[in-house]
């Protein structure tokens, strides 16, 4: 079986508009596993991610905004994706997902970084 993803860079979905948007394009879809950059929200909530992708076997993290730039939100299913672990930096999401029907692991990560030359360092640096 395939596994469909989907990377999207929405810019921003703090607009009730943009967001069904948004829920009905990912439903037309039916994606295994999103991936949203650029959310431009300082805070995910369980409600605002339902209101996106609502159905019993979402999962999800996010990376929050830093004020009104950036921010990542990975979805998936799980029945087709179970969550091994995740991590987050400054600017990326990286999970470590088992493949339920299949029976193997691999690994997904997401950038969203800075355009400006003096804190692209920050990308990589410790």
């Amino acid at each position: 079986m395939k596994l469909k993803i989907i990377s999207w860079n929405v810019r921003g979905l703090n607009n009730p508009e943009k967001r069904l948007v948004v829920k009905n394009l990912l439903r037309d879809w039916k994606c295994d596993a999103i991936c949203l950059l650029e959310t431009k929200l300082g805070v995910m909530s369980r409600s605002l991610v339902g209101s996106l992708w609502n159905f019993p076997y979402l999962d999800w993290v996010a990376l929050d905004a830093d004020y009104t730039s950036g921010g990542i939100l990975v979805m998936w299913d799980r029945r087709v994706l179970e969550k091994v672990e995740d991590m987050m930096w400054l600017y990326s999401v990286s999970i470590r997902w088992w493949r339920v029907v299949e029976g193997f692991e691999w690994a997904c990560s997401r950038v969203y970084g800075p355009n400006e030359d003096s804190l692209r360092s920050l990308l990589w640096d410790e």
